[in-house]
């Protein structure tokens, strides 16, 4: 049966996606603006979108991956990811090449494809492929020990990866247990993995926690934005040290949105009044195309942003106008977000009703 709980979380996290990269612009250079802050609003309030995908893919992944044979999982899940990627690697190497005029030779594409992402967004899947690979052994790990177990490797990584970097940071006071590590590293984001997988059979019972998972989202929010502010007042430049994926705020919105979501809408079989099986919440057929259409969304949507807001495909749609008609920031950002959202979301669905292109690009 297919998930609407995850099918709903995994759209939240694309248009999440999405609005972080269109709203991203105005942040940079830092100055005291209603634009800068309406950037900061709400590039903000989404940047829990990797964060959430990862939970997602912990939550249906790790609970199994040790049951199949590894070189089968491998195969079949790597496969999955790797060919559009490569192809998409490659469609990107070609616009920068003819479209941007960047002076690239095609004799380097290996390379870089090897060193670095092709383009900026592409950085997701180098971490998903590394989950991935890791996924048979710690599924292996998770289901054999107990809870406890689970929570003090938890417990370790968001003390490594949250609380260090506040004392390096902030206070400037950089110990030498602190990671020197690069922020999208696969180990950095390891621990919403396991969050995923712990948080898997968990539901709300009452209105009170549920009530509680939305004033953690906009604690964690708030703190963002007025923390972002101040780090960069104090500094003169833009700061992005509450904007990391593993910062304590990011992990306080990514956790409540996850279980705020997982409990409202929550699919699972039960007996019916006749004493019949039934599966509660279904996810309807839009929202399971949409949902496996998610990976082609995100691998398209920079070469779309960038289509739509220079006009190639015959009209514009930006942070402030959309065919013509002039929109203010605080409209026109969510707005573009959406466009983008959709023109990459329909080639996506129409490619994926054709087997052999859908397994290549989505």
């Amino acid at each position: 049966m297919r998930v609407l709980w995850a099918d709903i979380l995994k759209i939240l996290a694309i248009f999440g996606v999405i609005l972080l990269h269109v709203s991203a612009p105005f942040l940079v250079p830092f100055e005291i603006s209603r634009e800068w802050w309406i950037g900061n609003v709400y590039d903000s309030l989404t940047r829990w979108c990797v964060p959430l995908f990862v939970m997602v893919s912990g939550t249906l992944l790790l609970p199994t991956a040790d049951k199949e044979p590894l070189g089968q999982f491998v195969l079949n899940r790597v496969r999955r990811i790797l060919v559009p990627f490569i192809v998409w690697s490659v469609v990107y190497f070609l616009y920068r090449m003819h479209v941007k005029g960047e002076d690239l030779a095609v004799s380097a594409f290996l390379r870089m494809l090897l060193t670095e992402p092709i383009y900026y967004h592409l950085w997701f899947v180098y971490m998903l492929l590394v989950l991935y690979l890791l996924a048979p052994a710690l599924s292996a790990f998770l289901n054999n020990v107990s809870c406890k177990h689970v929570w003090y490797v938890i417990a370790l990584w968001f003390f490594w990866a949250s609380i260090l970097p506040i004392i390096d940071k902030p206070l400037e006071f950089e110990t030498y247990f602190t990671p020197d590590m690069d922020d999208y590293s696969a180990l950095r984001l390891s621990g919403y993995f396991l969050l995923g997988y712990m948080f898997r059979d968990w539901r709300s019972r009452s209105g009170l926690q549920l009530a509680q998972a939305v004033l953690l989202f906009l604690a964690g929010g708030a703190a963002t934005i007025f923390g972002t502010y101040v780090m960069s007042r104090n500094r003169g430049e833009f700061h992005p040290f509450f904007y990391k994926y593993f910062s304590v705020t990011v992990v306080a919105m990514t956790v409540s949105i996850f279980l705020f979501v997982r409990s409202v809408f929550d699919t699972r079989k039960e007996t019916s009044p006749e004493g019949g099986e039934r599966i509660r919440m279904q996810s309807p057929k839009i929202f399971q195309a949409i949902g496996m259409g998610v990976f082609g969304v995100y691998l398209v949507h920079a070469l779309v942003l960038e289509l739509l807001s220079d006009g190639h495909l015959g009209f514009t749609i930006d942070h402030t106008s959309a065919f013509g008609f002039a929109l203010p920031p605080l409209v026109g950002l969510p707005l573009f977000a959406l466009g983008i959202f959709v023109f990459s979301l329909l080639p996506v669905l129409l490619i994926r009703t054709i087997p052999i292109v859908r397994d290549i690009f989505t």
